[in-house]
Protein backbone atom coordinates (compact mmCIF):
# COMPACT_ATOMS: atom_id res chain seq x y z
CA UNK A 1 0.00 0.00 0.00
CA UNK A 2 2.64 2.51 1.00
CA UNK A 3 4.64 1.89 -2.75
CA UNK A 4 1.52 2.43 -4.39
CA UNK A 5 0.34 5.37 -2.43
CA UNK A 6 4.36 6.38 -3.44
CA UNK A 7 3.90 5.61 -6.72
CA UNK A 8 0.83 7.78 -7.07
CA UNK A 9 3.09 11.04 -5.37
CA UNK A 10 5.76 10.52 -7.28
CA UNK A 11 5.77 8.06 -9.97
CA UNK A 12 5.76 8.72 -13.83
CA UNK A 13 3.99 7.12 -16.69
CA UNK A 14 6.40 9.00 -19.34
CA UNK A 15 8.91 6.37 -19.94
CA UNK A 16 12.60 6.46 -20.23
CA UNK A 17 12.74 7.90 -23.34
CA UNK A 18 14.71 10.96 -23.40
CA UNK A 19 13.22 13.12 -26.38
CA UNK A 20 9.89 12.43 -25.28
CA UNK A 21 10.86 13.33 -21.48
CA UNK A 22 12.37 16.64 -23.16
CA UNK A 23 9.22 17.66 -24.78
CA UNK A 24 7.06 16.81 -21.64
CA UNK A 25 9.75 18.50 -19.16
CA UNK A 26 9.03 22.23 -21.64
CA UNK A 27 4.95 21.29 -21.81
CA UNK A 28 4.30 20.99 -18.33
CA UNK A 29 6.93 24.12 -17.46
CA UNK A 30 5.20 25.37 -19.84
CA UNK A 31 1.46 25.04 -18.71
CA UNK A 32 3.00 25.18 -15.13
CA UNK A 33 4.10 28.62 -15.69
CA UNK A 34 1.50 30.80 -17.50
CA UNK A 35 -1.54 29.46 -14.93
CA UNK A 36 0.82 30.39 -11.85
CA UNK A 37 2.05 33.47 -13.81
CA UNK A 38 -1.56 34.87 -15.35
CA UNK A 39 -4.23 33.19 -13.21
CA UNK A 40 -2.78 32.91 -9.94
CA UNK A 41 -0.74 36.11 -9.15
CA UNK A 42 -2.92 38.49 -10.58
CA UNK A 43 -4.88 37.17 -7.47
CA UNK A 44 -2.25 37.31 -5.02
CA UNK A 45 -2.98 40.91 -4.28
CA UNK A 46 -5.67 40.05 -2.21
CA UNK A 47 -4.20 37.07 -0.09
CA UNK A 48 -8.09 36.11 0.27
CA UNK A 49 -8.62 36.35 -3.38
CA UNK A 50 -10.20 39.13 -4.96
CA UNK A 51 -13.80 40.04 -3.77
CA UNK A 52 -14.91 39.66 -7.58
CA UNK A 53 -13.94 36.09 -7.27
CA UNK A 54 -14.90 35.41 -4.36
CA UNK A 55 -18.79 36.24 -6.01
CA UNK A 56 -18.24 34.34 -9.09
CA UNK A 57 -17.17 31.51 -6.86
CA UNK A 58 -20.69 31.99 -4.84
CA UNK A 59 -22.35 32.51 -8.45
CA UNK A 60 -21.29 28.54 -9.31
CA UNK A 61 -22.58 27.31 -6.02
CA UNK A 62 -19.66 27.01 -4.03
CA UNK A 63 -21.34 28.87 -0.47
CA UNK A 64 -19.82 26.17 1.89
CA UNK A 65 -18.48 26.75 4.32
CA UNK A 66 -17.97 30.16 2.36
CA UNK A 67 -17.59 31.48 -0.85
CA UNK A 68 -14.24 33.22 0.43
CA UNK A 69 -12.64 30.01 1.33
CA UNK A 70 -13.37 28.15 -2.53
CA UNK A 71 -12.11 31.20 -4.06
CA UNK A 72 -8.80 31.04 -1.48
CA UNK A 73 -8.11 27.62 -2.33
CA UNK A 74 -8.95 28.12 -5.94
CA UNK A 75 -6.60 30.96 -6.22
CA UNK A 76 -3.85 29.66 -4.08
CA UNK A 77 -4.39 26.26 -6.15
CA UNK A 78 -3.55 27.81 -9.22
CA UNK A 79 0.13 30.00 -7.98
CA UNK A 80 1.17 27.86 -6.00
CA UNK A 81 -0.14 24.84 -7.73
CA UNK A 82 1.04 25.95 -11.43
CA UNK A 83 4.52 26.11 -9.93
CA UNK A 84 4.40 22.69 -8.27
CA UNK A 85 3.66 21.38 -11.89
CA UNK A 86 6.47 23.51 -13.47
CA UNK A 87 9.45 22.10 -11.23
CA UNK A 88 7.19 18.44 -11.27
CA UNK A 89 6.43 18.35 -7.25
CA UNK A 90 3.64 16.23 -6.02
CA UNK A 91 2.89 16.71 -10.29
CA UNK A 92 -0.32 14.50 -9.88
CA UNK A 93 -2.03 16.08 -6.64
CA UNK A 94 -1.05 19.86 -8.31
CA UNK A 95 -2.56 18.25 -11.70
CA UNK A 96 -5.64 16.99 -10.26
CA UNK A 97 -6.81 20.13 -8.75
CA UNK A 98 -5.90 22.04 -11.49
CA UNK A 99 -8.22 19.70 -13.50
CA UNK A 100 -11.29 19.90 -10.99
CA UNK A 101 -11.04 23.99 -11.19
CA UNK A 102 -10.90 23.96 -14.94
CA UNK A 103 -13.83 21.33 -15.65
CA UNK A 104 -15.77 23.84 -13.38
CA UNK A 105 -14.79 26.19 -16.09
CA UNK A 106 -14.98 24.50 -19.08
CA UNK A 107 -18.28 22.77 -18.07
CA UNK A 108 -20.38 24.88 -15.76
CA UNK A 109 -19.08 28.33 -15.81
CA UNK A 110 -18.55 28.49 -19.71
CA UNK A 111 -21.83 29.81 -21.45
CA UNK A 112 -22.19 27.00 -24.18
CA UNK A 113 -19.67 24.55 -23.50
CA UNK A 114 -18.53 21.39 -25.76
CA UNK A 115 -17.55 18.37 -24.83
CA UNK A 116 -14.17 17.70 -26.49
CA UNK A 117 -14.85 19.45 -29.96
CA UNK A 118 -15.17 22.79 -27.85
CA UNK A 119 -12.66 25.38 -29.36
CA UNK A 120 -12.18 27.40 -26.23
CA UNK A 121 -8.87 27.41 -24.17
CA UNK A 122 -10.74 26.84 -20.65
CA UNK A 123 -11.27 23.49 -22.26
CA UNK A 124 -7.60 22.83 -23.04
CA UNK A 125 -6.42 23.57 -20.53
CA UNK A 126 -8.55 21.18 -18.96
CA UNK A 127 -7.26 18.36 -20.83
CA UNK A 128 -3.51 19.40 -20.06
CA UNK A 129 -4.21 19.01 -16.93
CA UNK A 130 -5.61 15.68 -17.13
CA UNK A 131 -3.25 14.57 -18.77
CA UNK A 132 -0.29 15.54 -16.23
CA UNK A 133 -2.27 13.61 -13.68
CA UNK A 134 -2.32 10.61 -15.51
CA UNK A 135 1.16 11.07 -16.65
CA UNK A 136 2.95 12.04 -13.32
CA UNK A 137 6.16 14.68 -13.17
CA UNK A 138 8.05 12.70 -15.99
CA UNK A 139 11.74 11.29 -16.06
CA UNK A 140 12.92 15.72 -15.58
CA UNK A 141 11.62 16.48 -12.32
CA UNK A 142 11.59 16.45 -8.68
CA UNK A 143 9.22 13.85 -8.48
CA UNK A 144 11.52 11.44 -10.45
CA UNK A 145 14.38 12.44 -7.86
CA UNK A 146 12.41 11.40 -4.90
CA UNK A 147 11.40 8.20 -6.48
CA UNK A 148 15.13 7.53 -6.81
CA UNK A 149 15.80 8.71 -3.51
CA UNK A 150 18.26 11.35 -4.89
CA UNK A 151 17.19 13.54 -1.98
CA UNK A 152 14.46 13.14 1.00
CA UNK A 153 11.59 14.89 1.79
CA UNK A 154 10.79 15.86 5.51
CA UNK A 155 7.34 15.88 5.16
CA UNK A 156 6.47 14.77 8.96
CA UNK A 157 7.70 18.12 10.76
CA UNK A 158 5.41 20.02 8.24
CA UNK A 159 2.31 18.01 8.77
CA UNK A 160 1.28 19.53 11.86
CA UNK A 161 1.77 23.60 11.25
CA UNK A 162 0.42 23.17 7.94
CA UNK A 163 -3.21 21.14 9.04
CA UNK A 164 -3.12 24.24 11.86
CA UNK A 165 -2.54 26.97 9.46
CA UNK A 166 -5.25 25.05 7.31
CA UNK A 167 -8.05 25.15 10.18
CA UNK A 168 -7.22 28.63 11.17
CA UNK A 169 -7.84 29.61 7.66
CA UNK A 170 -11.01 27.42 7.32
CA UNK A 171 -12.70 28.76 10.28
CA UNK A 172 -11.33 32.37 10.45
CA UNK A 173 -12.79 32.90 6.96
CA UNK A 174 -15.97 30.89 7.13
CA UNK A 175 -18.35 33.97 6.19
CA UNK A 176 -21.91 34.39 7.09
CA UNK A 177 -22.49 37.99 5.97
CA UNK A 178 -25.82 38.88 5.23
CA UNK A 179 -26.76 39.89 1.40
CA UNK A 180 -26.44 43.61 0.62
CA UNK A 181 -30.01 44.47 -0.30
CA UNK A 182 -31.21 48.58 -1.91
CA UNK A 183 -32.44 50.57 0.60
CA UNK A 184 -36.04 52.86 -0.32
CA UNK A 185 -34.00 56.26 0.26
CA UNK A 186 -30.94 55.07 -1.99
CA UNK A 187 -33.36 55.12 -5.24
CA UNK A 188 -35.31 58.17 -3.93
CA UNK A 189 -32.15 60.06 -4.55
CA UNK A 190 -32.59 59.40 -8.07
CA UNK A 191 -35.73 60.75 -9.16
CA UNK A 192 -35.45 64.16 -11.49
CA UNK A 193 -33.77 65.65 -14.41
CA UNK A 194 -29.37 65.12 -14.81
CA UNK A 195 -27.43 66.93 -17.02
CA UNK A 196 -23.87 65.13 -17.69
CA UNK A 197 -21.74 63.09 -20.50
CA UNK A 198 -21.09 59.72 -21.68
CA UNK A 199 -17.63 58.38 -21.36
CA UNK A 200 -16.64 55.37 -23.01
CA UNK A 201 -13.36 53.63 -24.69
CA UNK A 202 -13.94 52.27 -28.55
CA UNK A 203 -12.87 48.72 -28.70
CA UNK A 204 -11.25 49.87 -32.30
CA UNK A 205 -9.06 52.91 -31.71
CA UNK A 206 -8.66 52.63 -27.89
CA UNK A 207 -9.27 56.12 -27.52
CA UNK A 208 -11.63 57.51 -25.17
CA UNK A 209 -15.08 59.05 -26.35
CA UNK A 210 -17.38 62.16 -24.60
CA UNK A 211 -20.29 62.56 -25.33
CA UNK A 212 -22.96 64.69 -23.55
CA UNK A 213 -25.97 63.01 -22.24
CA UNK A 214 -28.91 63.90 -20.22
CA UNK A 215 -31.73 61.88 -18.24
CA UNK A 216 -34.93 61.85 -16.52
CA UNK A 217 -35.81 59.62 -14.03
CA UNK A 218 -39.05 58.55 -12.51
CA UNK A 219 -39.65 55.91 -9.80
CA UNK A 220 -42.89 53.97 -9.91
CA UNK A 221 -44.48 51.73 -7.35
CA UNK A 222 -42.30 52.70 -4.13
CA UNK A 223 -39.13 52.92 -6.26
CA UNK A 224 -39.42 49.25 -7.29
CA UNK A 225 -39.22 50.31 -10.61
CA UNK A 226 -37.08 52.91 -12.12
CA UNK A 227 -37.78 54.57 -15.40
CA UNK A 228 -34.82 55.89 -16.82
CA UNK A 229 -34.92 58.22 -20.48
CA UNK A 230 -31.94 59.02 -22.03
CA UNK A 231 -31.20 62.31 -24.21
CA UNK A 232 -28.14 62.86 -26.52
CA UNK A 233 -28.65 66.84 -27.77
CA UNK A 234 -25.80 66.38 -30.12
CA UNK A 235 -26.68 62.62 -31.47
CA UNK A 236 -30.28 62.41 -31.26
CA UNK A 237 -30.72 59.25 -33.10
CA UNK A 238 -29.86 57.30 -29.95
CA UNK A 239 -31.77 58.45 -27.43
CA UNK A 240 -33.76 55.91 -25.42
CA UNK A 241 -35.41 54.84 -22.44
CA UNK A 242 -34.44 51.94 -20.00
CA UNK A 243 -36.78 50.29 -17.41
CA UNK A 244 -35.05 48.97 -14.14
CA UNK A 245 -36.83 46.49 -11.94
CA UNK A 246 -35.63 46.09 -8.24
CA UNK A 247 -36.62 43.19 -6.35
CA UNK A 248 -39.29 43.20 -2.90
CA UNK A 249 -35.99 42.49 -1.07
CA UNK A 250 -33.65 45.04 -2.98
CA UNK A 251 -31.11 42.14 -3.65
CA UNK A 252 -32.02 42.16 -7.20
CA UNK A 253 -31.51 45.08 -9.96
CA UNK A 254 -32.86 43.43 -13.43
CA UNK A 255 -32.67 39.54 -12.50
CA UNK A 256 -29.04 40.23 -11.14
CA UNK A 257 -27.79 40.07 -7.67
CA UNK A 258 -26.42 43.33 -5.83
CA UNK A 259 -23.27 42.26 -4.53
CA UNK A 260 -22.21 45.04 -2.95
CA UNK A 261 -23.92 48.15 -0.91
CA UNK A 262 -22.18 51.01 1.35
CA UNK A 263 -22.89 54.58 2.20
CA UNK A 264 -19.91 56.57 3.61
CA UNK A 265 -19.96 59.39 5.83
CA UNK A 266 -21.61 62.16 3.65
CA UNK A 267 -24.80 59.17 3.12
CA UNK A 268 -23.04 59.14 -0.63
CA UNK A 269 -24.42 55.68 -2.06
CA UNK A 270 -22.31 52.89 -3.86
CA UNK A 271 -23.26 49.71 -5.76
CA UNK A 272 -22.06 47.12 -7.66
CA UNK A 273 -23.37 43.90 -9.63
CA UNK A 274 -21.09 41.77 -10.90
CA UNK A 275 -21.81 39.52 -13.68
CA UNK A 276 -20.03 36.86 -16.13
CA UNK A 277 -19.67 36.90 -19.50
CA UNK A 278 -17.04 38.10 -21.98
CA UNK A 279 -15.78 41.20 -23.89
CA UNK A 280 -13.28 41.25 -26.60
CA UNK A 281 -14.50 37.48 -27.09
CA UNK A 282 -12.30 37.23 -23.09
CA UNK A 283 -14.45 35.60 -20.47
CA UNK A 284 -14.67 38.12 -17.64
CA UNK A 285 -16.34 39.93 -14.89
CA UNK A 286 -18.40 42.70 -15.80
CA UNK A 287 -19.20 45.18 -13.32
CA UNK A 288 -21.46 47.81 -12.85
CA UNK A 289 -20.52 50.41 -10.18
CA UNK A 290 -23.62 52.94 -9.13
CA UNK A 291 -22.64 55.98 -7.40
CA UNK A 292 -25.57 58.33 -5.77
CA UNK A 293 -25.61 61.47 -3.80
CA UNK A 294 -28.10 64.13 -3.42
CA UNK A 295 -26.09 66.26 -6.54
CA UNK A 296 -24.38 63.78 -8.41
CA UNK A 297 -24.97 60.14 -9.83
CA UNK A 298 -22.36 58.16 -11.63
CA UNK A 299 -22.76 54.60 -13.49
CA UNK A 300 -19.76 53.11 -14.44
CA UNK A 301 -19.13 49.91 -16.61
CA UNK A 302 -15.87 48.06 -15.29
CA UNK A 303 -14.29 44.58 -16.98
CA UNK A 304 -12.30 42.52 -15.18
CA UNK A 305 -10.64 39.82 -17.27
CA UNK A 306 -10.60 36.24 -16.17
CA UNK A 307 -7.32 34.99 -17.50
CA UNK A 308 -5.03 37.86 -16.27
CA UNK A 309 -7.05 39.97 -13.86
CA UNK A 310 -6.80 42.59 -15.82
CA UNK A 311 -9.27 45.40 -15.35
CA UNK A 312 -10.90 48.10 -18.01
CA UNK A 313 -12.99 50.79 -17.63
CA UNK A 314 -15.27 50.41 -20.99
CA UNK A 315 -17.46 53.24 -20.21
CA UNK A 316 -19.01 55.89 -17.53
CA UNK A 317 -22.00 58.35 -17.19
CA UNK A 318 -21.66 61.37 -14.72
CA UNK A 319 -24.45 63.39 -14.22
CA UNK A 320 -25.17 66.29 -11.97
CA UNK A 321 -28.37 68.14 -11.21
Amino acid sequence: MKKLFSQFLFGSQTGNNKTINLAYLFFRAHLGLSIAIHAGYPKMKDILAPGWFSEQVASLGFTFPSPQFWAMAASWGEFVGGLMLAVGLLTRIASIQLAFQFLIISFVWYNEPEFLTGMYFQQLYFWCFVLCSAAGGGRFSLDSLIARKKFSLAINPVIKPALTIFLILFFTFHSNAQQPAIQQEDIKKLEGNWKGVLMYKDYTSGKEVLIPCNMEVKLKDDGKQIQMAYNYPEERSHNNKDQVRITSDGTRINGEKLSHRSVDTNGNVKLIIETRGEDGSKPAIIKQIIEISDSSFIMTKVVQYMTTGETVQRNQYRWKK
